[in-house]
């Protein structure tokens, strides 16, 4: 699967609270009216989590395109707050062996939480590339996201 669009913004709501968005592509082509790009409200940036770090996210509505690429602070209708870019970049979602591979290959191995005994949530893996920052390599499972590993020799194709 080809790299696709990924976004931190730090939303502020009307109120002065401040938590951040990460959006997710689906897509290689994103339309900016439509609604399909995924995001979770998450309580800091990404790209500020150590290796083997959990943080509870919470998935939230689908958010049109245009804040994949958005250049500058933005305010929402509705008094909704106001929404400005932390960062781009691309994310490549990797499948369980791939990421196992590369978790090997760090010497880091967190796998996904378990919901119940010997039971494992859905586990997404991802490859996230923001722009100025080092790779990071990310396991959603549910409404957890750990940050498994650092890499610094990584292709896009791998």
């Amino acid at each position: 699967m080809n790299p696709l669009q990924t976004a931190i913004l730090r939303h502020t709501t009307t109120d002065g609270r401040q938590h951040f968005d990460w959006l997710l592509a689906q897509t290689e082509i994103v339309l900016a009216d439509a609604r399909e790009t995924l995001c979770w409200r998450c309580p800091r940036p990404l790209t500020e989590m150590n290796v083997n770090e959990e943080m509870v996210v919470q998935a939230i509505q689908k958010h049109r395109g245009l804040y994949l690429s958005l250049d500058g602070a933005r305010e929402l209708s509705g008094e909704r707050g106001r929404v400005e870019p932390v960062a781009r970049g691309w994310s490549q979602e990797l499948q369980e062996w791939q990421a196992m591979d590369h978790a090997a290959t760090a010497r880091t191995a967190a796998p996904c939480a378990m919901t119940a005994p010997n039971e494992r949530a859905r586990c997404r893996y991802f490859i996230l590339r923001f722009e100025g920052a080092p790779p990071l390599c990310v396991t959603l499972a549910g409404d957890r996201l750990t940050r498994v590993a650092h890499f610094t020799n990584m292709n896009a194709q791998d």
